[in-house]
């Protein structure tokens, strides 16, 4: 069954996989693969892949790159219209139809892809989602679980340089002046290699010892709004989230006291604070025209105005949790 992006025409049904991923770890090796991925939106469940870009790096040198657009499904939309990928997405990573219809599948790169990675460590920029889609579609394609360890750099820099608003590669590149091609996969590859180094510079500067820092974890039978159980590391802390659509496995009040619990902040509709906008089901919603809500409407096009704004699905809403809550 085809999987359809949020952001395209309509979601098809599909029981979401079982992921049993490597661990998030705060320590980098000589040796690892600096990872990035453009796709159609951050739910591996709905959406595809259409840019890969990784590079091989030892002893801080480049030892070898991979790079190649992939092929995702073709989508009818409503006006009876096939694309690759919708007018967001082009204007968001500047990939267009013409860019991907001569364009590998998956399973064409699967095999040199996972021979490319081997057991490396992964090291990239909110990397989490990037480790969902190959472990979604490495199983698809070749039946084998992608478990490598992984290095998030967004993380790093949320522990080392928490006075900061925001901590998109973005604003952090900006920062430390890395000259970045955003939202192109080699390009924020090279990027995030740079910044790394300067995070790990930034770290001894200011003393923090990166391994012994400690993940703290929600019990949600004890949710009381305790300020104890703040987490600076995780994405949602002082960061502003809206639901729309009908949540699944909480009601939108205790989704809501889950953001609060860990530090982040709740709001009743999309504004131009928005960080976060979380997808329910929205399967008889009045304010549901062409597939999209008007929160994902505006949610969009707060992000091609440059906003710190993601749209996410509830599954991928609870996987930002999992290290967090039992």
């Amino acid at each position: 069954m085809v999987t359809i992006s949020i952001g395209s025409p309509s979601i098809l049904d599909e029981t979401p996989i079982k992921r049993e991923k490597g661990k998030s770890i705060l320590s980098v090796p000589s040796e690892y693969v600096v990872l990035d991925l453009e796709t159609t939106g951050l739910d591996a469940h709905f959406d595809n892949i259409i840019e890969i870009a990784c590079m091989h790096i030892n002893d801080g040198e480049i030892v070898n790159t991979f790079h190649t657009y992939v092929k995702p499904p073709l989508l009818e939309y409503f006006d009876g219209s096939r694309h690759y990928v919708d007018s967001f997405i082009t204007k968001l990573t500047g990939i267009t139809d013409d860019m991907l219809k001569d364009a590998p599948t998956f399973d064409d790169i699967a095999k040199k892809l996972y021979g490319f990675i081997g057991q490396s460590v992964i090291v990239g920029h909110n990397v989490n989602f990037d480790i969902n889609f190959l472990y979604d579609n490495f199983l698809k394609s070749l039946n084998i679980p992608f478990q490598n360890d992984f290095v998030d750099t967004m993380r790093i820099a949320r522990i080392v340089l928490p006075e900061l608003p925001h901590h998109r590669l973005f604003d952090l590149c900006k920062l430390y002046s890395i000259e970045n091609d955003y939202h192109r996969a080699l390009s924020d590859c090279e990027a995030t290699q740079k910044l790394l180094s300067c995070l790990q510079e930034e770290s001894v500067k200011r003393r923090i010892d990166l391994s012994t820092y400690k993940t703290k974890t929600v019990d949600l039978r004890k949710l009381a709004g305790d300020v104890s159980l703040n987490d600076p590391s995780n994405p949602l802390f002082h960061k502003n989230v809206v639901f729309t659509g009908k949540l699944e496995r909480y009601t939108r009040k205790d989704a809501a006291q889950i953001v609060c619990n860990i530090g982040g902040f709740c709001e009743n509709n999309v504004t131009m604070k928005t960080n976060f906008l979380v997808i329910g089901s929205l399967k008889d919603s009045p304010n549901v025209k062409g597939g999209k809500s008007t929160k994902m409407k505006k949610a969009e096009n707060l992000i091609l105005k440059g906003q710190d704004l993601h749209i996410l699905s509830e599954d991928t809403f609870y996987d930002m949790l999992h290290d967090y809550v039992k």
